[in-house]
């Protein structure tokens, strides 16, 4: 099992101090951005900062990394901000090749999900990717016109593919399934319908709304609606060799304190 936080490279001496604040963190997995979350404008990486970044990985061995894509990124749109969002995730798609990293995050979006399928398609024809990344997409909160939050929709747009899927706890959790009162049977029927060798990464954040809610508000751990239904999450051992990603607010008590819970729970 490998787990680890959404970092910031943001203030950094570039892509590799990511990896210089999770080894300091003792965690095992990152998460970032490739570029500002909320804006279409793009982040050159200079060939010597990719150099820089892939030595530091190698020197810290097995060190899974997720690129999540940009907030903007509308799958089920049309028009210019499909095709913005198309090209956004294309890039995010290279970029995680170019550095090495195992896979590429986004939320499906609002709208049809037949534009989301083939926008998912024309993003990985666009970047070029054959292998590596793999491309996840991650379940939704549900709510208006969202595409993704039952899992039957997440099969769909898998189908015919090689696409994955990022399991969010909270958005599950918001969407209908009760990660806090059954959280096996919320896994078995994601294996049912998906199947777990699909889902290779996790995001594991409790929940602010209630069971339904479609409220997408993360908790920090033991302090929202799903509470200790995440340690059953955490130790199933369906989940042992998958990836592990909080998506909590950060500072330096909040870092200690999910940490703190994330490792209590791990301990035998």
């Amino acid at each position: 099992m490998r787990y680890g936080f959404h970092l910031s490279i943001a203030g950094k001496k570039g892509v590799a101090g990511v990896v210089e604040e999770a080894l300091a963190l003792g965690l095992t997995a990152f998460q970032i951005f490739a570029k500002s979350p909320r804006s279409w404008r793009t982040r050159h990486l200079s060939p010597a900062e990719v150099e820089a970044f892939r030595a530091l990985r190698d020197m810290a061995g097995e060190l899974p990394g997720v690129i999540h894509a940009s907030y903007l990124v509308n799958l089920g749109a049309e028009g210019e901000l499909w095709e913005k969002s198309v090209m956004s995730l294309a890039d995010d798609l290279e970029k995680a090749r170019l550095l090495g990293l195992e896979y590429v995050v986004v939320h499906p979006g609002s709208g049809a999900p037949e534009r989301v399928k083939e926008g998912l398609s024309k993003a990985l024809r666009l970047s070029g990717v054959r292998e590596r990344p793999t491309l996840l997409v991650e379940n939704t909160a549900g709510g208006g016109e969202k595409v993704g939050a039952r899992f039957e929709e997440l099969a769909w747009l898998l189908q015919d593919t090689p696409l994955g899927v990022c399991l969010d706890t909270c958005h599950a959790y918001a969407a209908g399934y009760d990660v806090a009162g059954d959280p096996q049977g919320v896994l078995a029927e994601l294996d049912r319908v998906v199947g777990l060798e699909r889902v290779p990464v996790i995001h594991l954040n409790d929940s602010v709304g209630g069971l339904g809610s479609r409220v997408d508000h993360h908790a920090h751990l033991r302090q929202g609606r799903i509470g200790e239904g995440l340690k059953a999450i955490l130790l199933d051992p369906r989940l042992r060799e998958k990836v592990f990603i909080l998506e909590t607010p950060r500072s330096p008590e909040e870092d200690a304190w999910n940490l703190g819970v994330l490792r209590e729970w791990l301990a035998p």
